[in-house]
């Protein structure tokens, strides 16, 4: 599998949305501008929050 690199460019918050389709949940993801993660192949890398 290869490696993909995430880079967390913008965060965004659509309350509408998140009521529509998500479980309601106070607080989404503490990630920060700028973040680098790096995931193996498809797996979630750690500290990358499921919202996210």
């Amino acid at each position: 599998m290869k490696k993909v690199r995430i880079t967390v460019v913008r965060k965004t918050c659509y309350p509408d949305l998140m009521e529509k389709y998500e479980n309601p949940i106070e607080h989404a993801c503490d990630i920060a501008e700028g973040a680098v993660f790096i995931a193996n192949g498809w797996q979630r890398p750690d500290g990358l929050c499921e919202s996210a």
